[in-house]
């Protein structure tokens, strides 16, 4: 029971550290809130690499298995089966707006699934498994990973309004379980960016299924 409860005082502290981190790198740059969360990850997985020098091995992409890159195409031909494969209304497809959205899309196609893998599945998934084990770690991870996705500042927490989001969860465990069984970060980055990518797969050929699975997506 002391473990369960050390486990989840230590989570609590990493999300208030993360939410706080996020609030103060976005008041200091007066920039948008996912580009200072981007920023926030990026400082932090720079540290994660100093401190935690064993887990250099995590970048190395020469000698990984092909098994290892494979989830993240699967998961889009499942997406793009899935979007032609079912009748769709009149709609119109999805078309960026400007540069900012451009941005905002090559972002999460590309640094903020590397940031985030770097941060949590190398620094705050072994971190946790200090207190809670390497069986429960990846889960008390995946619960930070779908929370600190809702912004979990002081204020924010002490207001009861955060949120558990379901696909954040799900992704973070699968995820981990490309980390522990390959040893690499960029095989777990890919199948984040390609669950990114399924929005953009949807919203381009058959929106309807944005709606069916929203609750999978922020």
């Amino acid at each position: 029971m002391s473990a369960f409860i050390t486990s989840i005082l230590v989570a609590l502290a990493l999300l208030l550290g993360l939410g706080e981190s996020y609030e103060y790198v976005i008041r200091q740059l007066h920039t948008k809130p996912w580009i200072g969360v981007l920023i926030a990850h990026i400082i932090l997985a720079f540290l994660i690499i100093l401190i935690r020098k064993p887990a250099r091995i995590g970048l190395k992409i020469k000698g990984t298995p092909w098994l290892a890159w494979l989830p993240g195409p699967l998961v889009l031909l499942g997406a793009y089966l899935l979007a032609i494969g079912s009748p769709r209304a009149d709609f119109t497809p999805y078309a960026l707006s400007g540069s900012s959205e451009f941005s905002y899309v090559l972002a999460t196609l590309t640094a903020i699934p590397l940031a985030e893998e770097m941060v949590f599945r190398m620094g705050i998934t072994p971190f946790l498994s200090r207190f809670s084990g390497d069986r429960w770690g990846p889960w008390y991870s995946a619960l930070v990973f779908s929370v600190a996705h809702t912004h979990p500042t002081w204020a924010r927490m002490t207001g009861l309004k955060l949120g558990l989001s379901f696909g954040p969860f799900i992704l973070a465990i699968c995820c981990d379980i490309i980390v522990r069984r390959w040893g690499r970060v960029w095989p777990a980055a890919l199948f984040h960016s390609a669950c990114n990518a399924t929005v953009y797969v949807f919203a381009w050929i058959n929106p309807t299924w944005l709606s069916k699975l929203g609750g999978l997506y922020m």
